[in-house]
């Protein structure tokens, strides 16, 4: 079979487009690949800013059997676009991704889509490739939603979930070499050095925080060993010359031991490389934060959301404001720089808990700071409770969802925006802040990034967000 694999382009400034290679649609190209069983091709479209008429010509070229497209809740208007062009050209259409995995019924229904995946989309592509060579059934593939004609009518078959994949080790290592991984920076404005690039240690989270679809998505946690994680690592700086990673995982801290083990890995094997790490502020150790450091660990990013008990409970965030002031004093003495997520905009929020965010923010001082107003998607708590309330009307088959903002019962969206301007302004028009931040810095890409995002600051704006400039790979 020929199968095509894209990203979908869509509206945007090409910076953004450009910011991570999409690891999915990279998974499930090395494990194509690795099969030697079928002619594949990748196309980023986002990333070459790839018109329809382009991209109907490059599946046409390629005569591709099989469009594969990814699409999280954002992109499904693009991704939707991109079954409609590979359709013009003949090609049986798939789609998977978060959006798809989350609302399987709501994503077949729409003519353009011949298949939708659910959940991990390696094996199972993999899977449905095979089916169709052989054209076989496709009831014997797990883990897909699909139509069939039956009796001169398309019906909708709903197979069995997949099993998750248990040993993650098993899978090849991201193919990045078929995407122009050259084009690709980190969007961030904190990259220390260039060319950087991100990867995944493991999939799930057991936490259950409101806001987010994590539990919808992956149902169980899973993680990598440290050798594997070690290796690709390697492989990362010996191929692409790689000197800075960002770990994507929802918490690379989930696990104390197995952390310490990636971070014993790396020192062992002295590899030069910077790290960036999300994690939460519980569990941590001064031991860990040590050894992170000297793997090479210089920013951590930690989701606190807010500086008010009672709205971290109601969100059931499962942390507390002292681990918070705790974690954040340790990381700081371990010489690693900290990173603050904070949300606005929550069901419990009103002006006195905005103003509690704003000062907790003050008081542990992190490096750097991003401030949001909560976003209602389709698999969260929240997404539920907005349809009770009424804010928002339940998906229906083939509507695209467009995210919007949570309600906020307290403050309308036009005063939450003014919270927003006046939170970035307060927190990083500060003397000293700005002073201990110049000083801060340690590379010139670095002294770059600072004076990219300087403007948005100033005007009480995000600056990881609306920076015109992204620093690019060398």
């Amino acid at each position: 079979m020929k199968i095509i694999l894209v990203n979908p382009n869509y509206e945007g400034s090409l910076e953004s487009k450009r910011a991570y290679i999409p690891l999915g649609l990279a998974y499930i190209a090395a494990v194509i690949r690795k099969s030697n069983r079928h002619q594949l091709k990748v196309i980023d479209a986002a990333a070459l800013d790839l018109p329809d008429d382009k991209l109907l010509e490059e599946i046409k070229n390629f005569n591709a059997d099989v469009v594969a497209v990814g699409a999280v809740t954002d992109l499904m208007k693009a991704a939707v676009n991109v079954c409609n062009i590979a359709k013009k050209a003949g090609a049986k259409t798939v789609i998977g991704g978060v959006h798809p995995t989350i609302l399987p019924d709501e994503t077949i229904a729409f003519e353009e889509v011949d298949i939708v995946i659910i959940g991990e989309g390696e094996y199972t592509l993999l899977k449905l490739l095979d089916t169709l060579e052989k054209k076989s059934s496709l009831r014997k593939v797990d883990g897909i939603f699909f139509k069939e004609k039956i009796k001169d009518k398309i019906k909708v078959l709903k197979n069995k979930p997949r099993k998750a994949i248990e040993n993650l080790d098993e899978l090849p290592f991201p193919a990045r070499d078929l995407f122009p991984w050259k084009l690709y920076s980190s969007y961030s404005s904190i990259v220390r050095k260039t060319p950087s690039m991100h990867m995944m240690t493991s999939r799930g989270c057991p936490f259950h925080c409101t806001f987010c679809a994590s539990q919808s998505l992956w149902k169980n946690c899973r993680a990598r060993s440290a050798k594997s994680i070690a290796d690709e690592i390697e492989e990362l700086i010996k191929n692409f010359g790689i000197k800075e990673i960002y770990l994507f995982d929802d918490t690379f801290n989930l696990n104390l031991k197995r952390a310490e083990e990636i971070c014993d890995e790396i020192i062992n094997r002295r590899l030069k490389i910077c790290l960036r790490v999300q994690a939460r502020v519980l569990p941590m150790t001064e031991q860990l934060l040590k050894k992170m450091k000297k793997a090479g660990c210089w920013c951590i990013y930690y989701g606190i959301e807010s500086g008010n008990e009672m709205v971290l409970k109601d969100i059931k965030k499962n942390i507390s404001l002292e681990q918070a002031r705790k974690t954040f004093r340790m990381t700081e003495n371990a010489g690693i720089r900290t990173f603050g997520f904070f949300m606005i905009g929550l069901p419990k929020d009103d002006r006195k808990t905005i103003e509690d965010t704003l000062n907790f923010a003050l008081e542990i001082n992190p490096d750097f700071v991003n401030f949001g107003i909560l976003i209602v998607y389709p698999g969260t708590e929240i997404y539920e409770l907005a349809i009770k309330e009424k804010s928002i009307n339940r998906i229906k088959p083939k509507e695209i969802f467009k995210p919007s903002r949570y309600t906020n019962k307290n403050l309308s969206d036009e005063e939450l925006q003014k919270e927003l301007s006046n939170i970035y302004k307060k927190f990083y028009i500060r003397p000293g802040y700005m002073i201990r931040r110049l000083l801060r810095i340690r590379t010139f890409n670095e002294l770059k990034a600072n004076i990219t995002s300087g403007l948005p600051m100033l005007k009480g704006k995000n600056p990881f967000i609306v920076a015109k400039k992204w620093i690019a790979s060398d």
